[in-house]
């Protein structure tokens, strides 16, 4: 809260609870998402329930940040709604690719590029 007027704060355009109501949404809407996908995996048995449920856990909170993410990049922009979307789409794809990265370790030990 501003002392002064007693609002709330601003980071960019975007009230900062803002962005964390956008991330919560963002991880229901990934671990629904991820969650139907994955337990169909089990039924088939190409996976096992412990690591399906890592798996779910993890694109949740994955969608959630690109969610936030996104929502923080393209606020600034929200007067050309073209802008904003396209922000929306770029940013929170480029998160979760990066989350989504595989390991490129190679056995022993050595990052491979």
């Amino acid at each position: 809260m501003n002392r002064i007027d007693n609002q709330p704060a601003h980071v960019g355009g975007v009230v900062p609870s803002g962005l964390v109501e956008m991330g919560k949404l963002g991880a229901l809407v990934g671990l629904c998402g991820a969650g139907a996908d994955n337990l169909r995996r089990v039924r088939r048995e190409e996976i096992e329930p412990a690591a399906a449920l890592a798996e779910t856990l993890r694109v949740g909170l994955a969608a959630g940040l690109a969610t936030a993410t996104a929502a923080l990049v393209a606020s600034p922009l929200r007067p050309s709604p073209p802008l904003s979307l396209i922000a929306t789409l770029a940013t929170g794809t480029a998160v979760m690719y990066a989350l989504s990265q595989e390991s490129t370790a190679i056995p022993n030990g050595d990052d491979h590029v």
